[in-house]
């Protein structure tokens, strides 16, 4: 920490300690090492869409601060332990230690301007990484030397390979007892099934079976440049200084190091055709190669995500974090060389295509939008049409983030990633295009209606018009918990409903319902450190007087028999007649999801008339009608109003009269007729089923397993030898049994075992359960 008397002189204690906190771009007239603010209209060539990714406590904020540290983005580096990091400035996060919300910073290196997200690791925080990794060109995935690729490891890796985002990995933590890099560089291409491009070779003074530690961590050999890497901490604990020496010819280091260069080529050849016409060049000597050759190779097979390349460190003791950042210039690619999504025309004269991937409320701000720009560029005032909601917005002005610390900027051009404030109608997931994009010819985008939030949280968003061209959007997983959020007070309402509309923008992975018949507040989440989360935030940061109902899990409902039913809808409507009348059939299925089927259309024609015919001109729209009518009626089942799934509906016929059905009738028709069929089948409830990973000391596995497959109504899976003398359990478990678990499992295993799960699917339950869980809910 900067002492008083130095850049801070004079300054009171408390104003010295958020002083030395400021990065250096906010502390003119001193030096900037990294790239300004005013960057963001950087060429996309020269620019890096980065996310830091990986497992619980695998060092991703730690590594990320000696970068900003190393890019001379900040004086001192920040601790996790000691809550004081860039990247986590929420209190839930600096009191928890982890990583809940996923971070944005802009920093220079070598030419190159980063964009970097550190995302959450906790499994419960899945969808952070989901959206993150949709914008991102590139991605560092980091595994602990220790403990190998883990749970959320693999399910990272998952997300940023469906987005086809070429990573680098990172083995962090060397310096720690029982690391062990050939097994970690094995665990990444077992366990990720990647083709590992190790591009370095420890170099320590013991022998091969002795445990690494910071004392021997001081060097390794780059089997890319031939050279030693070498870091100084005697000289400079702050890691900041890297030397590198070439290797002579003829020396054991330099053995090592032809070693490793020829794995490396020979990994290489497998998919890169360039780099054998040059080892075929050097007479068959892969240490003759020119390292310019080899990096290139490098970055053609991990650009095309045929490989990923591996590096090692320990970040925590400032070793390796600059290697890395040249690796992310180096062999990430950048947005001129990834290739656009569809139907975006790219080009100077390029309209705007923008694609917002999160959303902040701030008290003074309103909503601060996240986008990242795929074409054209983004000005402040400029007029916009949310296509996904087909509504007009109008950009205020523009931001880039500095983890919680927002800078204004002039411009967000393609390729590059920024904060728009003054959209009112954005959400996660949404497309937003410029006035006079292409595909808007002769569309009319809607003007937005203005809903009070106790409406919005009670009856669903606005119905939205989509319009011109819009982008895919992020794939948010069903929320598995759940309680009942109650105001304290009838003034605490409003307030109640205010908090909760702001997180729900914030967070597409939370949900509100109304229950009707108790009159309920739902709030379903990922998981209770979710939820527990979500109240802290409720009651700390947004201070509203609310009172929570026990965690709970959510279920499914699906129809237990065949069943049918019809409806006849009748009813005035402002003083006009609204009819309509609607057949369906119901049945359970074997696929997780429901389906929906329609009767021939000449069937449909004799149940109702010749309006309903294959070539009537209103068939589209009434079927449409129905069908949006089915899917409204599976969202909530008859016993306990969970989703049904596994249920298919077979429309059977549809009554049309002429001048007095509508849409909007057979809409509320095809509802009321499917849930009188499910009345009918009565539905059954599923339980969520969850695999965990359960690594506990080995003379903690017989209480582990048998809490398991007894307490908890499990099935275990395997038993495996884990890392130290650990034993690794796999199992599949109810998830209802999993509430508490946590503290259940430090009981058994005296501190020292730790879990990950993850919900896998829905499955049945026997009838006593059901009724427990129906008492339970109802109360009788």
């Amino acid at each position: 920490m900067l002492r008083a008397g130095v850049l801070g002189r004079g300054l009171a204690p408390h104003r010295l300690a958020r002083y030395n906190r400021l990065p250096l771009h906010r502390l003119a007239p001193h030096r900037r090492y990294s790239s300004p603010a005013g960057d963001a209209a950087a060429e996309p060539a020269n620019v890096r869409n980065i996310g830091i990714i990986a497992h619980i406590d695998a060092g991703k904020t730690t590594t990320t601060e000696r970068m900003l540290h190393y890019a001379g983005f900040t004086r001192r580096m920040g601790s996790v332990d000691a809550g004081d990091t860039v990247m986590d400035f929420l209190p839930a996060e600096r009191e928890r230690g982890i990583t809940i919300q996923s971070a944005a910073i802009t920093f220079g290196w070598k030419g190159a301007q980063i964009h970097v997200i550190d995302t959450p690791g906790h499994v419960d925080f899945t969808v952070e990484v989901e959206r993150a990794v949709r914008v991102l060109d590139g991605a560092v995935a980091i595994v602990d030397a220790v403990a190998g690729v883990q749970a959320q490891t693999q399910t990272v890796w998952r997300q940023a390979a469906r987005y086809g985002v070429p990573r680098v990995v990172f083995i962090n933590k060397m310096d720690r007892a029982g690391a062990d890099w050939p097994r970690a560089v094995a665990d990444v291409e077992r366990r990720l099934r990647a083709r590992a491009l190790v591009l370095v070779e420890p170099e320590i003074e013991k022998p091969a079976a002795a445990q690494y530690s910071n004392a021997e961590l001081r060097c390794w050999l780059d089997a890319v440049s031939m050279e030693r890497v070498a870091f100084d901490l005697a000289a400079d604990a702050s890691g900041a200084t890297v030397t590198r020496h070439a290797l002579a010819p003829g020396t054991p280091a330099y053995a090592r190091a032809a070693a490793a260069r020829a794995r490396l080529v020979d990994a290489l050849a497998a998919v890169d055709a360039p780099i054998v016409d040059a080892f075929l060049a050097a007479d068959g000597d892969a240490a003759r190669v020119p390292a310019a050759d080899v990096r290139a190779a490098v970055r053609r097979a991990t650009c095309a995500s045929q490989a990923c390349s591996v590096l090692l460190g320990a970040a925590a003791r400032n070793v390796g974090v600059q290697p890395l950042l040249d690796a992310v210039v180096d062999y990430l690619p950048s947005p001129a060389e990834v290739q656009p999504p569809a139907g975006v025309a790219t080009g100077d004269s390029a309209a705007l295509v923008a694609f917002a991937f999160k959303v902040l409320v701030d008290a003074q701000r309103g909503p601060m939008v996240f986008v990242r720009v795929y074409a054209g560029a983004l000005e402040p005032r400029m007029a916009l049409v949310n296509a996904s909601q087909g509504v007009g917005e109008r950009a205020a002005r523009l931001l880039q983030m500095y983890g919680g610390e927002p800078q204004p900027i002039a411009r967000i051009g393609a390729g590059h990633i920024g904060v728009v404030l003054g959209l009112r109608h954005t959400r996660t997931g949404d497309t937003l295009l410029g006035a006079r994009h292409a595909s808007l010819a002769g569309a009319r985008p809607a003007a937005a209606r203005e809903r009070s939030v106790l409406h919005e949280l009670r009856e669903g968003p606005a119905a939205a018009a989509p319009v011109g061209l819009r982008l895919h959007g992020i794939r948010v997983p069903a929320p598995v918990f759940f309680c009942a959020v109650e105001p304290e007070t009838p003034s605490d309402e409003r307030p109640v409903a205010a908090a909760l509309a702001a997180l729900l923008l914030e967070d597409p992975s939370l949900h509100v319902a109304h229950d009707r018949e108790t009159g309920q507040t739902l709030l379903s989440g990922m998981g209770e450190l979710h939820l527990d989360v979500v109240r802290d935030r409720l009651r700390r940061d947004l201070r509203v007087n609310a009172a929570f109902g026990p965690m709970r899990v959510t279920y499914r409902e699906m129809a237990a028999r065949p069943a049918a039913a019809a409806h006849d809808y009748a009813r005035e409507i402002v003083g006009r007649p609204a009819r309509a009348g609607v057949g369906v059939a119901v049945e359970p299925c074997d696929v997780d999801e429901n389906v929906v089927e329609f009767a021939e259309p000449r069937a449909l024609a004799a149940a109702g008339n010749a309006a309903l015919a294959a070539d009537a001109p209103q068939r589209a729209e009434v079927l449409a009608a129905v069908g949006d009518g089915v899917r409204s009626a599976l969202l909530g089942g008859p016993l306990l109003g969970f989703p049904v799934v596994r249920t298919r509906v077979r429309v059977t016929s549809v009554a049309y009269y002429d001048g007095e059905s509508t849409a909007a009738a057979f809409r509320a028709c095809a509802r009321q007729a499917v849930l009188q069929a499910l009345a009918t089948a009565r539905t059954a409830l599923l339980e969520p089923l969850a695999r965990i990973a359960v690594e506990c000391p080995a003379a903690g596995v017989g209480a582990v397993l048998a809490d398991l497959s007894g307490a908890r109504s499990g099935r275990v899976l395997a038993l495996d030898d884990a890392d130290a003398g650990a034993k690794l359990v796999s199992a599949e478990v109810p998830l209802s049994a999993m509430l508490g678990y946590s503290s259940r499992l430090r009981s058994l295993t005296a501190g020292a075992g730790s879990f990950s799960l993850q919900v896998v699917g829905f499955g049945p339950m026997t009838q006593q359960q059901q009724d427990q869980v129906v008492k339970e809910s109802r109360g009788y």
